[in-house]
């Protein structure tokens, strides 16, 4: 069958706040990548879009040219506004062609997109490769049951709603094709400007799954950890490294050294091949020592990612992050002295957190030195622990459009009761503007400019930076608030 897989169209402006517009980037979607790759072993005929590239319109008419039997989107929940026009417009070209999502947001919400969407006929819940192959199978059989298939939401004819059995998650991660990356317009691709240190760039998985328990997150692969072959893990970054000149490879494990034994497989076999690239992962603050920092720096990792969150202990532990300011600062310390460089990521507007508090881990976030840092107001995704308390009426206030759901936007779509939604707008640029304008670090960055694609980086950053100040100074001039140190 002819299958098209779409990321609905989106823009800069459907996920940014206009101050950090000009470092945002355009990733390809792995899952989409993983789901094309199995349906093509099936063998199924894929054609891959991504909607950054094309309108709606445009990727519609190619997805009629190619004769598409099915199409898939991938949908979060901020872009739902715009994958549904799309669904409506396939069904209306194509009667009997069917329509299917997949993706965090589609997964945490299959019943709520149904009933928005009359037209759209099923919901790939959880991991996709195996359940979108079946959905495939039991669809060219010219079958319109899918009660057998599990974890997945489907319309029966009569427009009855069915929410199958989930399915449990892929044990052998192993058994999966290669993600089809050469389906992508893979040239077309570029990074956000913070998160590497050179082109070209592709990402990867070693693992799926995390163990931790966040308030905030979303566990679409589960609370279990599976672990790929690192020899496999190896053989796809030489892949990337052959065929498309990468320079860098960048994991989005959720935990990449939950296994030391893994991860120094890992390091083992890139030194055994004698493979040159560098590489960044994400690591939780109390999974490393300076053995396996060391390890992971001969072996090219460059950047780790640590989700701090906040240097308040007692918002961590509202959180439910298991972690310790002290250990977080000592994991920091830990990696700079391996030579590795870190990137990490705080949270505003967390439940029960004040200004004050705000104001403290950004002195925290100063004092760890970190080559780049992110600031989020923080967001109930459909799903997470904190989703289901809002809706109950814990923790604070939150829009209920999706399209507002998002870590980047201009406004903070949850407030919680302790603080104001200007009050969280004004301590993320009051971060981004005290955190970089110190000439201390301002050397630092200079000095440590790694590819003329980090130079660009800089130049983005000082743009971005200078809107936040225009902005900040704009809003005190509204609304003066109090002022404390920071």
């Amino acid at each position: 069958m002819r299958i098209a897989l779409v990321v609905p169209h989106w823009g800069k402006e459907y996920i940014r706040a206009r101050d950090t517009r000009g470092i945002a980037g355009c990733w390809p979607t792995p899952g989409m990548q993983y789901v094309a790759a199995a349906l093509r072993k099936a063998g199924h005929e894929i054609l891959f879009l991504e909607g950054y590239f094309y309108s709606n319109e445009e990727m519609l008419r190619r997805v009629l040219e190619f004769r598409a039997d099915a199409a898939g989107l991938y949908v979060i929940s901020i872009l739902w506004d715009t994958a549904k026009p799309f669904i409506e417009a396939f069904r209306k070209a194509c009667p009997e062609g069917l329509s299917f999502i997949g993706g965090h947001g589609a997964s945490a919400m299959p019943e709520v997109l149904m009933k928005d969407c009359p037209a759209l006929d099923a919901v790939v819940v959880g991991e996709g490769e195996y359940t979108t192959t079946e959905l495939m199978r039991e669809f060219s059989s010219g079958s319109r049951d899918f009660g057998g298939i599990e974890g997945l939401a489907w319309r029966r004819r009569d427009g009855g709603i069915v929410i199958n059995p989930p399915r449990p998650v892929i044990e052998d991660l192993d058994a999966l094709p290669f993600p089809a990356v050469e389906l992508s317009e893979m040239e077309k691709y570029f990074p956000s400007f913070e998160q590497v240190s050179t082109v070209p760039v592709v990402q990867m998985l070693a693992s799926r799954g995390c163990t931790g328990g966040c308030l905030y997150c979303y566990k679409m692969y589960g609370r279990r950890i599976r672990l790929r072959d690192p020899k496999l893990v190896v053989d796809e970054m030489e892949k990337y490294v052959r065929q498309y000149g990468a320079r860098e490879i960048k994991f989005w494990d959720e935990h990449f050294t939950y296994s030391h034994a893994h991860t120094y497989a890992i390091c083992d076999e890139i030194a055994r091949r004698g493979l040159k690239v560098r590489w960044w992962c994400s690591c939780r603050a109390d999974a490393v020592d300076p053995r396996i920092l060391r390890a992971m720096a001969r072996a090219g990792c460059w950047c780790i990612n640590f989700g701090v969150e906040s240097g308040v202990q007692k918002n961590l532990d509202t959180l439910l992050k298991r972690e310790k300011v002290e250990r977080i600062r000592l994991a920091v310390r830990m990696a700079h002295a391996a030579g590795i460089k870190t990137h990490t990521t705080y949270i505003f507007g967390i439940p029960g957190e004040t200004y004050e508090e705000g104001l403290e881990t950004i002195r925290f976030a100063k004092s760890l030195r970190s080559f780049t840092v992110e600031f989020f107001p923080i967001t109930p995704f459909p799903g997470t622990p904190l989703y289901k308390g809002v809706e109950k009426g814990l923790f604070g206030r939150m829009s209920d459009r999706l399209a507002d759901q998002g870590m980047l936007l201009e406004s903070p779509c949850f407030v919680p009761f302790t603080m104001s939604a200007e009050q969280i707008t004004s301590l993320r640029r009051r971060a981004y503007t005290k955190y970089f304008m110190r000439p201390s670090f301002l050397l630092y960055r200079f000095t440590n400019i790694m590819s003329p694609f980090q130079l660009r980086a800089v130049f983005h950053g000082a743009q971005s930076l200078l809107q936040m100040l225009v902005d900040e100074l704009a809003s005190r001039w509204r609304k003066p608030t109090r002022q404390c140190s920071a």
